[in-house]
């Protein structure tokens, strides 16, 4: 019964701990839109900045993806931490 109440502590522990780090890198990301807008800007004026925009957005959307794993990644550790509840 010990191992249990500790395997559960462990796992709250560790979603909290995921999710603090996710928060973090939210705030990252919001910085990441905002440089996005003004690279959209740029990319309207001259084809350098295009380029620069093409390969921004795929740094952008590969870290979303690794972001999304992690999220995936908690919710099978604590089943239920992103769905709704069901029950009521």
């Amino acid at each position: 019964m010990h191992n249990r109440i500790k395997r559960l502590e462990d796992l709250v522990s560790g979603a909290a701990a995921a999710l603090q780090r996710l928060k973090g890198e939210n705030e990252v990301l919001k910085g990441q839109v905002e440089l996005l807008g003004a690279a959209r800007g740029k990319a309207l004026s001259n084809t350098a900045a295009a380029r620069e925009f093409s390969d921004f957005k795929i740094k952008f959307r590969k870290r979303l993806e690794r972001i999304c794993a992690k999220i995936e990644k908690i919710n099978d550790l604590q089943p239920g931490l992103f769905e709704e509840d069901r029950d009521g």
